[in-house]
């Protein structure tokens, strides 16, 4: 069944995120950080990862202090991570978002690495 133009209905983006809480790699800078504008945006609590600890705070405090008038808490928590790190610390990163809202929803793995070596090349564990 075919439907006109009139009958779809448009949806926003972020429309079904209010009150999800997002874990947001490479969250310092670019695109990660203009995710976590948007999230809090749509009305997520938003965990904010990177390696840069200032740029995190700089964020987390510019989401906060826009929604503190909206009330329920702060909307937006910064966590210094490093995800080429491995293992252990990385849970405790995951460990540490947990804590902050009580549950992680949602992941946006937005963080890179730069200078490992040409894709082609990579191993399957390297890469």
């Amino acid at each position: 069944m075919a439907s006109s133009r009139s009958e779809t209905t448009k949806m926003a983006p972020w429309s079904r995120l209010e009150g999800q809480v997002v874990l947001v790699t490479g969250a310092s800078s670019g695109l990660g950080r203009e995710f976590c504008l948007d999230l809090a945006r749509a009305g997520c609590r938003v965990v904010a990862a990177a390696r840069r600890a200032d740029r995190l705070q700089s964020l987390c405090d510019e989401i906060n202090s826009a929604y503190s008038a909206v009330g329920g808490g702060p909307r937006a928590a910064a966590i210094e991570i490093d995800v080429a790190s491995g293992g252990p610390m990385l849970e405790a990163t995951v460990k540490r978002a947990w804590d902050a809202f009580g549950r992680i929803d949602a992941l946006i793995n937005n963080a890179g690495l730069r200078g490992i070596s040409h894709l082609l090349y990579l191993t399957c564990n390297s890469f």
